[in-house]
């Protein structure tokens, strides 16, 4: 089966459409894109991206609105770093901006 008919079974053709207009015509290349690449096409949303995880990545779930939690990016030093940034401003006297 070409990559076309297995993509044509897959997908539907607005979302095929969308992939061609960004060059992605392969399976290969559906891939090489997924997630990001796929969801920056127009007209190719999550169902679409949905279709090429149960194809193509089974298990898988791409989240959109997944965040790396603080404590993993070194939060423990924001506050930290935030009241060194505080104590090196010069805010003056309030009371002379009335």
């Amino acid at each position: 089966m070409s990559d076309a008919e297995i993509i044509k079974n897959i997908l539907p053709l607005r979302a095929i459409n969308a992939l061609a207009m960004h060059g992605i015509r392969s399976v290969e290349q559906i891939k090489a894109n997924y997630p990001h690449g796929l969801l920056r096409a127009r007209g190719f949303g999550m169902q679409s991206l949905r279709a090429v995880e149960s194809a193509f990545f089974p298990g898988q779930s791409y989240d959109p609105n997944y965040r790396v939690p603080l404590s993993s990016r070194g939060a423990s030093n924001i506050s930290e770093l935030l009241a060194q940034d505080l104590e090196s401003v010069n805010v003056g006297n309030f009371t002379d901006l009335q």
